[in-house]
């Protein structure tokens, strides 16, 4: 029986050694699993952060096409109007920008008569 005893003994050593690498496994995967329940929360919270920003966006959509909405409702023939103004004040204000070349020497010249009519007209 002492060989039994002995092969029991090294069946009851490698059974130990296999059950220490058990565990350490166990440990492993435990940790591994640990991390992917905190990956499966920050998906989570990521998932809900994207739900929202996309209800965010759905409601600014639908705000602009409110606002299309309305601006479809506009006078399109008073716009035209108002259109056709402005091109017509632009053309006014490049005529005024031709008079204004002039104008500059007009205004100094009478700014000069009126200086040395000053200066005489003390002296007189």
């Amino acid at each position: 029986m002492p060989a039994d005893e002995a092969v029991e003994s090294a069946r009851h050593g490698d059974n130990q050694r296999r059950m220490v690498q058990m565990e350490e496994r166990i440990g492993r995967v435990e940790d591994a699993v640990g991390k992917l329940a905190a990956d499966v929360h920050a998906m989570k919270g990521n998932l809900d952060a994207n739900t929202s920003f996309s209800r965010e966006a759905a409601e600014g959509i639908e705000a602009i096409k409110q606002q299309l909405g309305q601006l479809a409702q506009l006078d399109i023939p008073s716009l035209k109007d108002i259109a056709e103004y402005m091109n017509s004040m632009r053309g006014g204000v490049r005529v005024l920008g031709w008079l204004e070349r002039p104008a500059r020497w007009v205004i100094a010249i009478a700014g000069a008569v009126g200086a040395l009519y000053g200066i005489f007209k003390l002296k007189g």
